[in-house]
């Protein structure tokens, strides 16, 4: 009579290999850390920039978090612009939404940040 066992076995373990394999390449392509700009300092992504920002927000201020709203490059990093709601209301269009801009370095350390404005939620706004 066939060992059935170790048949089974075997299609585990293939089926399990085929699994780190895949697992291993969604790691090596979701790499998006710090790269190396010219100067030999690493230098954060636009997505590490925007997920910073979040970070920041959560650390520095205190209110519920919306959204980041903008991300773009400076001379030396980056100039983010967040959504917080510094007081829920009801109906939610009452609520008063403030806009931060969040300055990083190349690196991702925070370099300021700054109220832009503030705003009820149901307003007609222009945006940035």
């Amino acid at each position: 009579m066939p060992d059935h066992a170790n048949d089974h076995d075997d299609g585990d373990d293939r089926a399990d290999s085929m699994e780190t394999g895949a697992e291993e390449a969604d790691g090596a392509a979701d790499q998006s850390g710090p790269a190396e700009d010219g100067s030999g300092q690493s230098t954060i992504s636009l997505g590490d920039a925007q997920r910073r920002a979040r970070e920041v927000a959560a650390e520095l201020l205190e209110y519920e978090f919306e959204g980041v709203i903008k991300v773009e490059t400076t001379d030396g990093g980056w100039r983010t612009v967040i959504e917080v709601i510094e007081r829920s209301a009801v109906p939610d269009t009452q609520d008063i939404i403030g806009r931060y801009e969040i300055g990083l370095d190349a690196t991702g350390s925070v370099t300021g940040y700054e109220l832009l404005e503030r705003y009820r939620r149901g307003d007609m706004k222009e945006e940035l």
